[in-house]
């Protein structure tokens, strides 16, 4: 881990008069999982968007090492090799699944449609593709064909992975991908997600309110406030001895409800 894949410097993002984000930086390395906790309203799901340039900030920078060992300043390139990017080396599941699958057409044409866009050209390798990536996040062959409006929450959840992970990314943004689900299908995603990392050796940037989940998914983790981050460090020294008052009222509160 000696060069950053990822790194944010002194980002900073308003909506009109309210401040969502301040002075912001960090790094992310390739083969780690880094998790953004904090309450709703903490400025989580904005720093998530750009860092993946989905939106710019006010002001600040975002840097990308590429697979050519290119670093990309990501507000400063092309909307078309942006696009580029989202399509093949970066991922982003959503929170919720009309932003992130086309729910009117098939699963297959989902995870097809992203080859597609990354430069696969036969109709035929692109079904078989979604059809092995079908297998290995565990939703069944059998159902390629029917819509995400057929499937469940927990299943769209994982739709998204497969789609996302089709075209081999080296970055992958997660926008709360078990919230709303019960607790036996948040387990299976947390253990999808977290061999799906190993084993491809994604860097995973975690969005989630939820401390266990980012206890259970990640090496490092950011804690914010109000569009600031708070504390940073390892996962689980930041969350078995927090030095910030509202980290430590988070993690109580965790633990009163255990």
């Amino acid at each position: 881990m000696c060069d950053p894949i990822l790194k944010a410097a002194h980002l900073s993002k308003s909506y009109g008069k309210v401040r969502a984000l301040e002075d912001v930086s960090f790094e992310l390395f390739s083969s780690e999982v880094l998790s953004i906790v904090g309450e709703s309203g903490s400025g989580k799901s904005t720093l998530l968007k750009l860092l993946s340039g989905i939106i710019e900030p006010d002001c600040g920078r975002v840097t990308y090492r590429d697979k050519t060992g290119t670093l990309l300043s990501i507000f400063d390139i092309p909307d078309s090799l942006k696009r580029k990017l989202l399509r093949t080396e970066l991922g982003f599941v959503w929170q919720d699944p009309k932003e992130g699958l086309r729910l009117k057409i098939s699963a297959g044409g989902n995870i097809a449609e992203r080859l597609l866009a990354g430069g696969l050209r036969s109709f035929g390798e692109a079904r078989a593709k979604s059809i092995w990536w079908l297998n290995r996040v565990e939703l069944p062959v059998s159902r390629l064909d029917n819509t995400p409006e057929e499937y469940s929450g927990g299943m769209r959840a994982r739709l998204q992975l497969a789609k996302n992970l089709a075209t081999n990314p080296r970055v992958l943004f997660l926008d709360e991908p078990t919230a709303g689900l019960d607790v036996s299908v948040q387990a299976r995603i947390l253990d999808l997600i977290r061999g799906l990392s190993s084993e491809f050796g994604l860097a995973v940037v975690l969005v989630t309110h939820d401390l266990m989940v980012a206890r259970l998914l990640s090496q490092r983790i950011l804690v914010m406030k109000d569009g600031l981050v708070i504390e940073a460090g390892l996962t689980d020294q930041v969350l078995d001895d927090p030095i910030e008052p509202y980290t430590q009222l988070l993690v109580s509160s965790i633990l009163g409800e255990a």
